[in-house]
């Protein structure tokens, strides 16, 4: 199949890596952080979950995770809606450390989370972490805990590794400025550490191809389709965009696959990648290159993506993807400046589900509507489906901030 694109061009990809090291100094494993610019100096996050895909993508496709951690580890912080996604993150399990924010809400809804990512060969870190008896199961589930030295102080961090011993996890030091307090880390038996004493974080950056938009959009609908998911169609959506087949093939080829054989076609790229896979990869590169600096715009879709499916859910509709991704749809205008009619053009949707973002039309649009209706007036709306309305839009607007500014 011939492969084309319109519009071949880059991007300038930069993060930053610290290391961990351990008692004899040896770099054990480096933690990656954001960085909008190579020219940044601190990570100046607006939003999370868009950090933290610009910061996989740089990682995968542009600087490549083995030049930035060669043999050793890469710690991840990943906010609580990347731990509660079942897609899960493209990376192998045996390179990457997938650290949990202290704000992440320690509740049973992420413990469950965490088991799911444990069982499947994930190692768990808890980054600036405070113990409570509460938060036992948590802890029993890590292989790191991270103490902050600037937050708790010497006093607190003795208090801590005492609140931790006889657990099996291994104590990160982090925010380690001076010798004085790597040398009381050690008397605590402290073996692992991080902070400026060693080194602060180095800032790197690659061009990486950028990817159409369209196509993207093309590809998630494809695999929301999962009843239907055709290879074939797979392949037409994928080999039409050079820099999205450019990308995978970095992917298959980086030492995250630890694939030895070529590569010779799109067919085979994708079926080497799988579905699941390559829907993880899918989402992550629509929210590192589309979403960009517009957190207000992200929470607003994805509220009304969210309360569609959890309206749907109660009323028992079945297929809440279906109302999940309508929902996303209906804004994804005012994110990429097109009219909504060519965007839904372009992607592989029936007929009739285009008329119903468009037109409102079927029991899709119309739940739409009244999605629209509500968020509009809000408790002025009087009808059967008040409660249910209250009730699924406050869940999914506490959704929304987990994604966009919760972590």
């Amino acid at each position: 199949m011939t492969i084309t694109s319109s519009n071949a061009s880059y991007t300038s990809m930069a993060l930053a890596r610290q290391p961990i090291v351990d008692s004899r100094l040896a770099v054990m494993g480096y933690e990656l952080l954001y960085r909008k610019t190579v020219n940044s100096l601190s990570a100046d996050i607006i939003d999370d979950v868009s950090a933290t895909s610009q910061v996989m993508s740089a990682a995968l496709f542009g600087v490549g995770l083995g030049n930035l951690v060669g043999a050793n580890l890469a710690f991840i912080k990943l906010p609580r809606a990347y731990l509660l996604e079942p897609a899960g993150i493209p990376f192998d399990k045996d390179n990457v450390v997938i650290e949990v924010l202290a704000d992440a809400q320690f509740d049973p809804i992420l413990l469950a989370a965490l088991r799911r990512w444990s069982a499947a060969g994930y190692r768990i870190a808890l980054s600036g972490f405070v113990f409570e008896s509460k938060l036992v199961p948590f802890v029993q589930l890590a292989e790191f805990i991270k103490l902050d030295m600037r937050a708790l102080g010497q006093e607190g961090i003795h208090q801590q590794v005492e609140s931790l011993r006889g657990f099996a996890a291994k104590i990160i030091a982090e925010k380690v400025e001076t010798w004085d307090e790597y040398q009381f880390c050690r008397v605590l038996d402290v073996t692992l550490f991080q902070g400026y004493f060693f080194e602060k974080p180095e800032v790197l950056a690659s061009k990486s191809s950028k990817v159409n938009h369209t196509t993207l959009l093309q590809l998630m609908a494809s695999l929301m389709q999962s009843a239907s998911l055709s290879i074939d169609e797979l392949e037409r959506i994928v080999s039409q965009d050079a820099m999205l087949v450019h990308k995978l093939l970095r992917y298959l080829n980086s030492p995250v696959t630890g694939l030895v054989a070529t590569i010779d076609s799109v067919r085979l790229a994708i079926m080497l990648i799988g579905a699941d896979r390559l829907k993880a990869i899918t989402n992550m590169l629509l929210m590192s290159e589309m979403v960009g600096d517009r957190p207000v715009l992200l929470e607003q879709t994805m509220v009304r993506a969210k309360h569609m499916e959890l309206f749907a859910e109660r009323c028992g509709y079945g297929n809440e993807d279906k109302f999940f991704l309508a929902g996303m749809l209906s804004m994804i205008d005012a994110c990429l400046g097109m009219t909504l009619e060519d965007i839904l053009e372009e992607l592989p949707l029936p007929s009739e589900y285009i008329s119903a973002i468009v037109h409102r039309t079927g029991r899709v649009g119309g739940t739409l509507a009244h999605i629209e209706n509500y968020a509009t007036l809000g408790h002025g709306v009087m009808d059967e489906d008040a409660e249910i309305l209250s009730e699924t839009y406050i869940e999914a607007v506490q959704w929304a901030d987990d994604v966009v500014a919760c972590f």
